[in-house]
């Protein structure tokens, strides 16, 4: 399973190559040990002896050589700061290069508990429908398909459980708004649901196919956009360089604003965009893209399965 980087940099892919090299055997049994200890032990040795052998001093420096001579006491420092340094040096190189952000086991929990409940809503309608099955003796398989297949009520759970997941994993203690908007001809068209049901969309879908809207610039380039900063957003007054729509944004909100496109492998579009919207500036991070775009890839999967179902269903009932 690939593992989301987030807040990448060629810094930090260096820092984890370096990471990954030193933990390896030879290094972590052979080289890490000469690299610590054996200059300090030997400048310790030399110093704490009646000076530097003739057949070594003829190879150094002279002031090196009188230096190594009179100075035991300060070499001795010296190798123990050197220890010091080269240990403070490789954990940094450590710290640095772990993500800005990872997944934390109460995150993936709460990922886990989305698609339970998900899971668990459809294995009971399936479960019912199996108890008739068995006391009936004559079955309509178009009527059982059509009763067992409900892909609406499975999205709506799935964006459900997109809102718990990203209070879960959100550190600001924002207020999320989840919507899914319908996407025809690379534009949105309606309101599919929403999350909470207590707070619909301000905008209409109609208004987000604008060219300067968020949703719009998704579906423009098949990715996530993430807008850490609405106002902001609002402030970029070049047409080529807009990324959020004002349309009922008023001047005191604060927030960020997050659209992830669906594309569903069977008719080869974008049939759908997540929307995302925390009431908290900076609540949503761009550098992040990459683990949010992994999140949501787990729900978007689900949602074009049950959107293969609304298809199969359509075609069922035309005949």
């Amino acid at each position: 399973m690939q593992r989301p980087v987030v807040g990448d940099n060629w810094g930090k892919a260096c820092a984890r190559s370096i990471v990954k090299i030193s933990e390896s055997w030879l290094v972590k049994t052979i080289l890490k040990p000469i690299l610590f200890l054996l200059p300090p032990t030997l400048l310790t040795t030399i110093a704490t002896r009646q000076g530097l052998p003739s057949n070594i001093s003829q190879y150094i420096p002279s002031n090196a050589a009188s230096f190594i001579n009179d100075s035991a006491i300060a070499i001795l420092i010296g190798a123990y700061i050197y220890i010091v340094i080269i240990k403070a040096l490789y954990s940094l190189i450590y710290n640095y290069s772990k993500p800005s952000r990872e997944l934390l086991v109460s995150d993936i929990l709460a990922i886990n508990k989305a698609f339970e409940i998900i899971v668990s809503d459809k294995y009971k309608r399936m479960s019912d429908e199996a108890k008739i099955a068995l006391k009936s003796t004559n079955m309509c398989p178009s009527s059982t398909f059509m009763r067992i297949t409900k892909p609406e009520q499975q999205i709506a759970l799935l964006v459900s459980g997109v809102r718990r997941v990203f209070e879960q994993i959100d550190e600001t203690d924002a207020l999320f708004r989840v919507g899914l908007l319908k996407v025809e001809n690379n534009k949105s068209t309606e309101w599919v649901c929403f999350e909470p049901m207590s707070h619909p969309p301000r905008t209409e879908a109609s208004q987000l196919a604008s060219p300067y809207s968020t949703v719009s610039l998704a579906i423009k380039r098949k990715t996530i956009i993430v807008i850490e900063d609405i106002q902001r957003a609002l402030s970029v007054t070049e047409k080529d360089k807009k990324r959020y729509l004002e349309s009922n944004t008023q001047k005191n909100d604060q927030g960020s604003q997050l659209c992830y496109p669906i594309i569903h492998a069977g008719t080869g579009k974008i049939e759908y965009v997540l929307s995302i919207a925390g009431n908290k500036k900076g609540c949503l991070i761009e550098k992040h893209a990459a683990l949010y775009a992994w999140i949501l890839e787990q729900f978007a999967i689900r949602i074009a399965l049950e959107h293969s179902l609304i298809i199969l269903k359509e075609k069922v009932n035309e005949r």
